[in-house]
């Protein structure tokens, strides 16, 4: 009876484990075909690229050497659990569907453009509200 109950209990984990590893291939698939995992490359490049006009002084051959050991999953390994917290595995699946669909690919690639746009248009928008807020507290009489 004990073996019985220790091997259904090795390949209940088993199962888990597998199910488990399968949402995570899927959640770096999301990652990927959302355009995520090259947003972040691309983010890390800039960084380096930041940090190395600001200590100009280091040699190109650091920044190089750098750049070469830096692993580019890393920050993805730190959003799969976040996204394994607030999605399930039927999600991610249906947004994978979503993204590779021909709308999915269309919104990925107008995304950086309409999130260009929209930080423009809302710092404008925020500058007009804060001129706004100052006008009638002064007409208040509040200064």
């Amino acid at each position: 009876m004990k073996k019985l109950s220790l091997a259904l209990l090795v390949t209940l984990c088993a199962v888990f484990s597998a199910y488990g590893q399968t949402k995570k291939q899927d959640i770096i698939k999301l990652l990927d075909v959302t355009g995520a995992k090259a947003q972040m490359a691309q983010m890390a490049d800039m960084m380096i690229a930041n940090m190395q006009a600001s200590v100009p002084t280091v040699p190109q051959e650091f920044w190089t050497k750098f750049k070469t050991g830096l692993k580019s999953d890393s920050f993805i390994d730190l959003l799969i659990p976040i996204y394994d917290k607030h999605l399930s595995h039927d999600d991610v699946k249906k947004l994978i569907q979503f993204y590779e669909s021909p709308i999915g690919k269309k919104i990925v690639q107008v995304t950086p453009q309409i999130t260009q746009d929209s930080y423009v248009v809302g710092e404008q928008w925020g500058k007009k509200l804060a001129a706004d807020i100052m006008a009638e507290l002064a007409k208040q009489g509040y200064f």
